[in-house]
């Protein structure tokens, strides 16, 4: 949940990886925490950083900036960044924002805040208005691949979370946890993966996001496409992984209830719910591996607000959510074998798999140009995904006629920070993302 990057369709390079040691992604998933490592008590001691970056994409082509990355502002668990990059095509862009504030007095009482702002000389969004495709709903499951529009966009999003932390569970004693890590892994302090019982194991969040997006795009044949989104979204977070950052264990529960109201320059009202679970199976050790993980993954969404008239490929929607919100599949975390936002409806379903290996092998503990960036472990990733977005929440429609792909990625850990990078094939060919976090 919560804000995070829509720009990446992004063909790494060994520079690309530098986009991980500043940048974080404002989520409520992320715990509030502190760590130690079981060996070396000053590894994660507070500090800064501020390193030069630089990739290639589809829509950027050659791109350059800096990232900026802080732990301790305010408050040891507290971590800042910020983001700015530009382009030889002229697009630019920026993000700052700020993980884990307590907001004291009410101690159980965090926040998380992030505004981004990106101008795109040449996005790609499936959209209306290709002439090309005139009797198509672009981005429905069945539209085509290239029904879409090449186009200069601007994007400006802010969110800000303030989440609550009950009396319950590991959070009844423990506001702020501490872990301890053996070289990157769990040793110590587990706060979850017992059970499905929130009084007694996990952390359970009550969450309310004031967020907006206003997105513009300029069609190459001569139209407008604009939207704003204002409102709030209300979430039941409950975590009850072992460890946040790469759970051996547990599960994590998410709804979410999201409302536009109308006000405030808003395009339309409308309102969708969506929940998401998380199921992390220990599959135990071995001689090659120090960690082996089944992660799977399920989600559903609706916009129970959707309604909608006209003809296929002049669909007029009101009171629905635009084609970056609600239910809406591909890109970096959901069936990443298509390009962003590629599917969009009024409801959504989602399955995924992930075997996750660690190995005892770690080659960044031996190469001098990643000494500084304390990789701990790498991770061998392979998944399954499967997915349908349909004009109507029925099992008939949703599962039928379902989409597919599959991928390996490599994970690795620097400091606080997961790096990822999938490569996924579909039936509409192979994409490259580069992101942090786990997928799910």
């Amino acid at each position: 949940m919560g804000v995070g990057f829509r720009i990446m369709r992004i063909v790494p390079s060994i520079t690309a990886t530098a986009i991980f040691l500043s940048l974080i992604t404002a989520s409520t998933a992320r715990a509030q925490y502190m760590r130690e490592d079981v060996q070396d008590p000053h590894r994660y001691e507070l500090g800064s950083l501020a390193v030069p970056v630089g990739y290639w994409s589809n829509s950027l082509k050659a791109t350059a900036g800096v990232a900026g990355y802080t732990e301790g502002l305010f408050q040891p668990q507290v971590q800042e960044y910020e983001f700015l990059i530009g382009s030889f095509n002229g697009s630019y862009g920026a993000v700052v924002g700020l993980n884990s504030l307590q907001l004291k007095p009410i101690d159980r009482l965090f926040f998380d805040g992030q505004i981004y702002y990106f101008r795109t000389q040449q996005d790609e969004n499936n959209i209306a208005g290709n002439p090309h495709f005139p009797n198509e709903n672009a981005g429905a499951n069945r539209s085509g691949e290239y029904d879409y529009l090449q186009s200069a966009s601007n994007d400006f999003i802010g969110g800000f979370t303030f989440k609550y932390l009950l009396p319950i569970g590991d959070g009844r004693e423990r506001l702020i946890d501490h872990y301890t890590l053996r070289d990157g892994l769990l040793d110590a302090g587990a706060s979850g993966g017992e059970g499905f019982n929130p009084l007694s194991s996990g952390r359970t969040f009550l969450e309310v996001t004031p967020r907006f997006e206003y997105m513009d795009i300029r069609s190459p044949y001569a139209q407008r496409h604009h939207w704003d989104t204002t409102g709030l979204q209300f979430s039941a977070v409950y975590d009850n992984r072992d460890w946040p950052l790469t759970p051996s264990q547990g599960n994590l529960t998410t709804l979410a209830l999201t409302r536009d109201f109308g006000i405030a320059g808003s395009s339309n009202p409308w309102t969708n719910v969506s929940a998401e679970i998380a199921q992390y199976i220990p599959l135990g050790t071995s001689s090659a591996f120090r960690q082996q993980v089944l992660a799977l993954d399920g989600w559903t969404s609706y916009s129970p607000t959707w309604h909608q008239s006209g003809t296929p490929g002049h669909l007029d929607v009101r009171t629905g959510p635009p084609f970056y919100d609600g239910a809406q599949l591909g890109g970096m975390d959901k069936m990443r074998g298509f390009p962003e936002n590629r599917f969009h409806d009024r409801a959504g379903v989602y399955g995924a798999a992930e075997l996750r290996l660690i190995p005892r092998w770690n080659p960044f503990q031996n190469i001098p140009l990643f000494k500084s960036s304390d990789v701990a472990w790498l991770q061998f990733v392979g998944f399954v995904e499967v997915g349908r977005v349909a004009d109507e929440f029925t099992f008939e429609k949703l599962f039928s006629h379902m989409k597919g792909d599959a991928g390996v990625g490599i994970r690795v850990l620097t400091q606080d920070t997961v790096v990822r990078i999938d490569l996924a094939a579909s039936n509409e060919g192979i994409q490259i993302w580069a992101n942090l976090d786990q997928a799910f």
